[in-house]
């Protein structure tokens, strides 16, 4: 089938707007995205995270878009890498979504629900780390989800330390590391004594379940060793007992004794 120009889409949607942001919002949606991509696969859910990558959903407007700091589809996606999310061209609205909250927090609070509610996107956690206890705007958490009337509305504000996530169906904490620093951590229970595992402690799981199995291993050997060398010996001392004996015979033998008459 021919193409007709007025189905060539010449619009350029760029992939990066060279503005920077806060190296916290950096730290917190790099590791926060790594545990949801280290969930989802645990669950066994093949589904397509990211972070910090634009949504278009508006055809032949490049200015109406979205970066969120991490999100999720609900499909696995294509196989390579992607610049940008055009929706249009392919079920890519991000079902789950965390907005870091920045120095322009009036852009995370009141414009980013907007346009996330245009997309579709199913669940909106907006976490602002700058929030405190005494703050009188500025707050920790903020839930959005999509309701039964197909409206994505605002279901939780708390200054308390996690919230829930239907869509990943476990908890969202902020915690502090032992270095001091702010984090986002998935818990899979309420009071988050069951963390998943950062990239770095899944990496030093992983480096001490490979010690435990190679010590494992080498005990193994070890005894397999010593259980050799216990045959080994019991063999040759079952060879000089033998071997004594026939000596025996042959003496009693020579000495004309019969060594077998009782």
């Amino acid at each position: 089938m021919a193409t007709h120009a007025a189905d060539v889409d010449i619009v350029w949607y760029p992939s990066e707007d060279h503005m920077g942001e806060h190296e916290l919002q950096t730290w917190l949606s790099t590791h926060l995205w790594l545990s949801v991509r280290r969930h989802l696969a645990a669950q066994g859910r093949a589904l397509r995270s990211g972070h910090d990558q634009f949504f278009y959903w508006k055809k032949g407007d490049p200015t109406t878009r979205l970066a969120p700091d991490v999100y999720a589809l609900d499909v696995a996606g294509p196989d390579e890498f992607v610049g940008v999310w055009k929706l249009w061209e392919g079920p890519f609205a991000p079902a789950f979504a965390v907005e870091v909250v920045g120095d322009d927090f009036h852009k995370d609070y009141d414009d980013a629900p907007v346009g996330y509610a245009e997309m579709g996107t199913r669940e909106l956690i907006i976490f602002d780390p700058w929030a405190t206890d005494r703050s009188r705007v500025r707050v920790r958490w903020q839930v959005y989800r999509r309701n039964d009337e197909g409206k994505l509305v605002h279901v939780e504000t708390t200054d308390g330390p996690a919230v829930y996530s239907e869509f990943l169906q476990c908890w969202l904490r902020r915690v502090i590391d032992d270095k001091g620093r702010v984090q986002v951590r998935l818990a899979l229970d309420a009071e988050g004594t069951r963390l998943v595992p950062t990239e770095d402690e899944a990496t030093q799981q992983e480096r001490e379940r490979a010690d435990s199995e190679r010590e494992r291993a080498d005990s193994e050997r070890e005894r397999a060793d010593s259980e050799r060398e216990r045959a080994d010996s019991e063999r040759d001392a079952r060879r000089a007992v033998e071997e004594r004996l026939a000596r025996l015979r042959q003496a009693l033998i020579a000495a004309g004794i019969d060594p077998d008459e009782p």
